[in-house]
């Protein structure tokens, strides 16, 4: 993310870093072999987590899943889903394929982003995978390609003065020293009484769906830049079940920051850089090709997107909706332990 400091604004322009375990694709690539079919489809599993410095994040897929089929679905469904997952499809084939539709998941986070439903880093980034595999004696070659949809919206965050709060059971927990870390990651949003001063509401908070809403606020990080205000933001922004936001001349909300290191809040104005209705979004795609020898234990090494030098070859950002995006920034496909 760019830090608020230095340019004013929120988005995800550290691109996406992807680790796919080397296990999870050798379980893929013995079921494929063991189905005896062309062209397979099937699933890879795994998390979301925010890197140390809060300025990106990594997607890691420990898990495969070969899918199951179920009665009234257009394809294979997972069948070891748990909450919090990222679910990547993947297609197993021995001859090149073509990578899925980029409209088509764009699609899908705008529903997400939109919905009723908690929302959760993992689902603000659609990965697809598609991996040709061949055999070579008593090796395994893979040709991997990925593409990675999210919103490419940007909000402008400026500092502003402190605005008093409504002392509730609520706003004592989130400001008290003793309060755990890991028990302080919350989240909600803000409505103003009529001596304008803020009450906090949490997200489940049946009321935040019907009171006038002049912002949000969140707790539990370290800096304003970390991908969880900026996806929290989004909600605020694009959520259709919020039905009386109350924002500024200028299209402003509110934010409230009760950072892990600050023990009193801290008060922002945000606005999108570009508004309107529609979630413009960012596709990036991939391609590696990884090979290992079956009669060897695993390497302990796994293909790993990331940004750095040129090694093997570069993910190619492209705007959806017909716009572009400078060159000069990228992401590299790696191999290194993990």
């Amino acid at each position: 993310l760019r830090s608020p400091i230095s340019d004013n604004g929120l988005c995800l322009c550290r691109k996406p870093r992807l680790v796919l375990m080397e296990k999870a694709l050798r379980l893929a690539q013995r079921h494929a072999r063991h189905s005896n079919k062309p062209r397979l489809h099937c699933f890879f599993l795994g998390s979301v987590s925010v890197s140390s410095d809060e300025e990106g994040i990594t997607v890691t897929l420990d898990r495969f899943d070969p899918g199951r089929d179920q009665a009234g679905a257009s394809g294979r469904v997972p069948s070891a889903l748990l909450p919090g997952d990222v679910l990547v499809p993947c297609l197993f084939s021995t001859e090149t394929e073509m990578m899925p539709d980029a409209v088509v998941q764009s699609e899908l986070l705008q529903h997400f982003v939109s919905s009723r439903q908690t929302l959760d880093l993992c689902q603000l980034l659609k990965v697809r995978g598609c991996v040709v595999y061949s055999q070579q004696s008593d090796a395994a070659m893979f040709s991997l390609s990925w593409s990675v949809v999210y919103p490419s919206v940007s909000v402008d965050v400026e500092p502003v003065r402190v605005i008093p709060i409504i002392p509730t059971a609520l706003l004592r927990s989130l400001t008290s020293i003793n309060q755990p870390r890991a028990v302080s990651r919350q989240r909600g949003f803000l409505t103003m009484d009529q001596t304008r001063k803020l009450l906090l509401l949490l997200e489940s908070d049946p009321k935040a769906s019907s009171l006038p809403l002049v912002g949000i606020w969140l707790s539990g990080v370290t800096h304003i830049y970390n991908p969880q205000v900026w996806a929290w933001c989004l909600r605020f922004m694009f959520s259709l079940s919020l039905q009386d936001r109350v924002l500024s001349e200028n299209s402003s909300f509110l934010l409230v920051l009760f950072g892990s290191t600050h023990r009193a809040p801290q008060f922002y104005q945000c606005r999108a850089s570009r508004p309107g209705p529609q979630l413009d979004c960012q596709l990036l795609t991939a391609s590696q090709s990884y090979s290992y020898y079956q009669v060897t234990a695993p390497t302990g090494k796994n293909a790993v997107c990331q940004q750095g030098k040129w090694r093997f070859l570069s993910w190619d950002p492209i705007w959806a909706w017909c716009s572009f995006l400078d060159k000069n920034t990228h992401l590299v496909v790696s191999l290194f332990p993990f």
